[in-house]
């Protein structure tokens, strides 16, 4: 897989993320309720052609300003900050930040699975039943989303700008809610793409906790968003 699509599906993932229990009373199917803040723990595990790359790390969400970060594993400061339709990337090496600002349409940002409209246009909920978790008993759920329709959203038409087609094949959320507070606890998100020929499979886990909790993401000081994809 090219480079430049690896960092676009860490992106991508992230705007996808495993991510999102701010669904404001749920889309068909799912009995769920928006939260205004949230820490949660981030493990994403990608392969294609044989090839296999992990990343671990932590973040908190703001629901109230749409508004997310990020920081991996061996990282000193946020990796990823996502305020609305901004994205805010650090480079660890040079210690600059990088930022753009998305165009187009469908559900806010990086963080648009956060957002009520990302759940609402699933076609189609399974409740798989209930489950026990550590942190609670849970109803489990499985939401399938129109690939089009994702792809539409993530704007996916070339890889990196290389002249590469790359489609979405399999777009699908399990969410696991608390059965007393009705927020999402647990979500894996499963993503399939076919850049060209090959096929990039990525799996973002996210457990959420400390609902409520005081969080501050602001965006970095002195940096100016170019336009984005």
């Amino acid at each position: 897989m090219a480079k430049a699509l690896v960092g676009a599906v860490f992106l991508l993932s992230l705007a996808l993320l495993a991510l999102s229990p701010a669904c404001g009373g749920g889309g068909p199917g799912i009995d769920i309720k928006d939260f205004n803040t949230a820490r949660f723990t981030l493990s994403q595990t990608t392969s294609s052609d044989g090839d296999e790359i992990q990343l671990v790390g932590e973040g908190v969400i703001d629901n109230r300003q749409q508004a997310l970060s990020v920081t991996l594993e061996g990282e000193t400061s946020p990796g990823t900050i996502g305020v609305g339709r901004t994205v805010y990337s650090y480079n660890q090496t040079d210690q600059l930040w990088d930022a753009y600002t998305e165009s187009g349409g469908g559900p806010v940002g990086v963080g648009r699975p956060y957002w009520p409209q990302f759940w609402r246009d699933a076609v189609q909920v399974q409740n798989l039943g209930g489950e026990s978790l550590p942190s609670a008993e849970t109803t489990h759920y499985l939401l399938t989303f129109d690939p089009e329709k994702v792809k539409e959203w993530l704007q996916l038409a070339e890889s990196g700008g290389e002249g590469v087609a790359v489609d979405v094949v399999r777009a699908e959320v399990e969410v696991w809610v608390d059965e007393d507070s009705r927020y999402a606890v647990k979500l894996i998100f499963h993503l399939e793409l076919t850049p060209g020929a090959g096929t990039t499979k990525v799996e973002v886990t996210s457990v959420f906790s400390d609902f409520g909790a005081e969080v501050q993401i602001q965006a970095p000081e002195g940096v100016t968003p170019t336009p984005g994809p």
